[in-house]
């Protein structure tokens, strides 16, 4: 991952879409109307830029929160310009599979040619943000498989590229030696099943859980990817926390997130600040509230925690429809009979899921880079959605084409989506 690539990618975006309008003379950003989904979007990413500039503002951090705000706010301009010229759905897939395969080979790099101990990407993407990043663009690979399938003529080769990503992907977050981003995995299965497996025969999803069981099993014996070091000792340092010992990096999260709930007992609705927060955690490490030596860390380690105890409740309510709004935009999906519309509908339920899993142990939103990625991403794959499926009215999803005044929203190769629609007046849906 390059230096300040969180930063570029939405750069190029928006550079990318200006050049693509003025090829299409006449197009304005601003003509095309915006569905329910997009204006939601919309909303939530200038909603988190003036939440920050608010507490900036209240807390005299406007030099911390200004950089947050930004990334929020670039993305939401990049949304307003993408959604008017989207990109073909091959460029997002392909600069996936790379992604993957591009951070599989630094990771190799510098495990076994370098000899660091844990494989790390460009400042401030260190082993953590690195390796649960890689981790999110293995799984988004595999999430687009069901649409690499539909490439008739170039089936082969997409599905052997993303499988390549995904492989890339896999091996920088074990190289890596983060933790938390596995603590997904259970979610992970259960979105893939619901999207894909659960319309398979039996033996297949079977050996399709079989495979993905021996895969783990794989990395976690494997010597070299250093997994298993990782886990035991993270195991060893919850048991030495709770008896009273030594508690490591595990045990130092959980002191952590007993200080900020002490601090979000104190300032529930306003918080501390950016700057606030490291002298009040060292206010109680010298109370002998804390162990010693954990009013160092500038974030609390958890992303719902370091948002309450810095940004106050609104901080808090900002972080959670992160994560709910777009699960709630992209659930449908996966009762979608395309296999295209449910690669869209899968990969956009797996980033807010892996998004909450790596804010368990670590603050991913207290960086405008994990702001910037999540929000980038977000918006590609919503725009490719939303260009498939009304965001009006409510949706089903049918093999059979239904009779009376029901719109056919979209026709696929092989399946059929249908939207059905609302009738204004009664405002129930209509008979299909």
């Amino acid at each position: 991952m390059a230096p300040f690539g969180y930063w570029l990618g939405l750069g190029v975006a928006v550079i990318w879409a200006i050049v693509t309008r003025d090829e299409r003379r006449g197009h304005s950003f601003f003509k095309k109307t915006m569905g329910r989904g997009d204006s939601l979007l919309l909303a939530l990413l200038l909603g988190v830029g003036i939440v920050e500039i608010a507490a900036g503002a209240w807390h005299s951090s406007l030099n911390k929160a200004m950089p947050l705000a930004g990334a929020a706010w670039l993305a939401a301009l990049a949304f307003v310009i993408i959604r008017s010229v989207p990109p073909r759905p091959s460029a997002w897939w392909f600069g996936l599979a790379l992604s993957g395969l591009g951070t599989g080979g630094w990771a190799a790099w510098q495990k076994w040619v370098v000899g660091l101990t844990r494989a790390t990407g460009h400042p401030p993407l260190h082993s953590i943000f690195f390796g649960n990043l890689a981790l999110l663009v293995a799984l988004l690979c595999l999430a687009g498989l069901g649409w690499a399938w539909q490439k008739r003529s170039t089936r082969f080769f997409w599905v052997a590229l993303l499988l390549s990503g995904a492989m890339g992907g896999g091996l920088a977050s074990a190289l890596s030696g983060t933790r938390g981003g596995w603590l997904a995995l259970p979610l992970v299965i259960w979105v893939f099943y619901c999207g894909y497996a659960r319309r398979w025969r039996a033996i297949w999803r079977w050996l399709a859980l079989s495979a993905a069981i021996a895969v783990m099993i794989g990395v976690y014996a494997t010597p070299y990817s250093g997994v298993e070091k990782r886990v035991d000792k993270a195991v060893a340092e919850v048991h030495r926390y709770m008896e009273g010992g030594d508690y490591g990096s595990v045990g130092a999260r959980l002191e952590m997130y007993r200080g900020a709930f002490w601090l979000i007992y104190e300032r529930p609705f306003m918080g501390y600040g950016h700057q606030g927060y490291l002298p009040a955690m060292q206010r109680l490490e010298a109370q002998g509230v804390l162990s010693p030596e954990l009013g160092n860390y500038w974030h609390a380690h958890n992303d719902l925690l370091d948002a309450w105890v810095r940004r106050g409740l609104p901080g808090f309510l900002i972080v959670v429809s992160l994560y709910l709004i777009p699960l709630w935009l992209f659930f449908p999906g996966l009762r979608a009979e395309s296999p295209v519309q449910r690669s869209y509908a899968v990969a956009g339920m797996l980033l807010p899921i892996a998004f909450m899993s790596f804010g368990l142990s670590y603050s991913f939103f207290a960086y405008p880079a994990g702001i910037a990625v999540y929000a980038s991403w977000l918006i590609f794959l919503w725009v490719h959605v939303a260009e498939q499926v009304p965001q009006d009215g409510r949706h089903v999803y049918t093999n059979k084409k239904p009779d009376g005044d029901i719109a056919d929203a979209n026709v696929t190769d092989g399946s059929h989506f249908y939207n059905r629609m609302v009738d204004s007046k009664a405002g129930s849906a209509l008979p299909g």
